[in-house]
């Protein structure tokens, strides 16, 4: 994202630096799907033209690229909660604004942050089940445990702001918490 500190003008140029790697993507990724590319009018009513993706196979490649990117975001949010970081110091870092749209009206930083990452709390699961945001406990004691039973990376569900950070005490995750017990009779000791 563009510096805040910067003038209008520095930010014009980091956005349209931004718009030119994703373009750059779309288009590579449309390319790499054999996508046809076609000429058309550089606006309205034109004699000067551009060659260009058509438009329904960009329309595609820049959506799969919208979720592939937030997918990637995801993922770091994951990371950066794993590593002990706030909801609200990730949603400064991704500059969420509260009330930028209709799920985020009358949230704080982090619960802007907190909605970006699980989910609009409007949609019909997350009015049945409620909203969690997964991350994996990576405490030693807990990945012991965890090679003992022969599972994957346990996930638990962070319940977002207010709640305690993964390594707290309150969050179940702690280098001090003593092994969960196993299930599976072939990996007992």
């Amino acid at each position: 994202m563009p510096d805040p500190a910067s003038g209008p003008s520095e930010q014009a140029s980091q956005f349209a630096a931004i718009r030119d790697h994703a373009r750059s993507a779309v288009i590579g990724l449309a390319r790499g799907r054999g996508a046809e590319f076609t000429t058309r009018p550089m606006v309205p009513d034109s004699d000067l033209t551009v060659r260009d993706l058509e438009p329904l196979d960009g329309a595609r490649a820049a959506r799969d690229i919208e979720l592939g990117a937030r997918h990637a975001a995801r993922e770091y949010i994951r990371t950066a909660r794993e590593a002990g970081h706030s909801w609200d110091q990730i949603g400064h870092a991704l500059e969420v604004i509260p009330n930028a749209d209709a799920d985020q009206v009358g949230l704080t930083v982090a619960q802007a942050a907190y909605t970006y990452a699980a989910g609009s709390p409007h949609t019909d699961t997350a009015v049945r089940y409620g909203r969690s945001f997964l991350w994996r406990c990576r405490s030693a004691t807990r990945r012991s445990a965890i090679a003992a039973c022969g599972t994957a990376a346990r996930r638990r569900p962070d319940p977002g702001p207010g709640a305690a950070r993964p390594g707290s005490s309150q969050s179940g995750c702690t280098p001090t918490e003593p092994p969960p017990s196993c299930s599976r009779p072939d990996a007992r000791t």
